[in-house]
């Protein structure tokens, strides 16, 4: 009888670390199971709400004002801004001008006078934007000087943004590291919030998220730059340039279309 008890007390020593380790190990699984299915990646906006109606891209959420609108550079050549009007476009984005990319002097948009007059007198909201292949701050300050020296006077409800691309037959921002082209992105943003602009940068979604740190440059509105129907980009922006396709009277050609977002 005192053997059983003494075997039945070995047994139950044997046991229960078993069964403490056994229970650890399923705490932990289900811990680590659990928070897996709790924490989902989300996106900003719901991007089953997108869709195009009559070539037209919409965000169907009544907490978002959308607006429909264009950015148009000399490529364009001449519009009838009035008959843009007419045609539903809502605001406008205009090249200021670029800097070369091979020898980095800059050049004006030899249509920008006229746009920006016409589409205010024609009641568009507008924005500009500048093409940069700046390589150092004193070039950006350069670029800077030039945009609000150019938009001075107008009425600008829209922003004025910083592009930065990859040229097709290479540039000198080739060998401009991550750091740098964010680094420069951040100043001309910067500059602009303070001359009383509200500063915004364009890419697409390997130039935003490969060539910048984007969890910096972020802090500053996005202009997306992505030519499908579907939304690809989960993190927040503010306009999406869908198509570079788009019809519009007033135009001869195709035409860069544009959804804007603002939160009610």
């Amino acid at each position: 009888m005192r053997r059983k008890v003494k075997l039945s007390r070995i047994l139950i020593l044997i046991l229960i670390p078993i069964l403490i380790v056994s229970g650890s190990v399923y705490v932990i699984y289900m811990l680590f199971t659990q928070e897996e299915s709790v924490i989902e990646e989300k996106s900003y906006y719901d991007l089953n709400l997108f869709s195009l109606e009559n070539g037209l891209m919409t965000y169907k959420d009544s907490s978002y004002k959308v607006s429909t609108g264009i950015d148009v550079s000399s490529h364009n050549g001449a519009v009838d801004w009035a008959a843009v009007k007419t045609d539903g476009i809502e605001f406008a984005m205009l090249r200021i001008g670029y800097r070369g990319a091979q020898e980095g002097i800059l050049h004006e948009d030899e249509y920008f006078n006229t746009n920006i007059q016409q589409a205010i007198q024609n009641h568009l909201k507008v924005g500009a934007y500048f093409f940069s292949s700046a390589i150092s701050a004193e070039e950006i300050d350069e670029e800077v000087d030039l945009v609000l020296n150019k938009i001075k006077g107008y009425k600008i409800q829209m922003p004025v943004v910083y592009d930065m691309e990859e040229f097709d037959q290479g540039g000198r921002i080739d060998d401009l590291s991550l750091e740098q082209r964010t680094k420069l992105a951040l100043r001309f943003c910067k500059k602009i919030k303070e001359a009383g602009y509200q500063p915004m940068i364009y890419g697409n979604m390997t130039w935003l998220y490969q060539n910048y740190d984007f969890e910096r440059i972020s802090k500053y509105p996005i202009w997306l730059a992505s030519y499908t129907t579907s939304c690809p980009m989960e993190d927040k922006f503010d306009i999406w340039q869908y198509s570079n396709k788009g019809q519009v009277n007033g135009i001869e050609g195709d035409v860069d279309m544009n959804i804007y977002l603002q939160k009610k």
